[in-house]
């Protein structure tokens, strides 16, 4: 995987957006609630490990363009998930 600046990352609500759909639509690809995906867009870390990748295919981006965490980047999330 190649490294990604931070800074070139982009979040769960700007995908969303640049998909052109609501939290409506995109909680129904993803099989879960507008609520559950409200949340995970105000707090990203929150988001089971399983669904990164799910999120990833929706918005059609590589895992390692996603930023994940207002503190971390995803690499550093998958190796705390991981870890715990």
């Amino acid at each position: 995987m190649d490294y990604v600046p931070t800074y070139l990352k982009m979040t769960l609500p700007s995908l969303r957006v640049r998909m052109n759909m609501t939290q409506e639509e995109a909680a129904s690809e993803l099989g879960i609630t507008k609520e559950t995906l409200r949340r995970w867009e105000k707090d990203p870390s929150k988001i089971p490990i399983g669904f990164m990748q799910r999120l990833a295919n929706l918005y059609c981006i590589p895992i390692d363009h996603i930023f994940f965490d207002t503190s971390i980047a995803f690499s550093d999330k998958v190796k705390k998930d991981i870890a715990n």
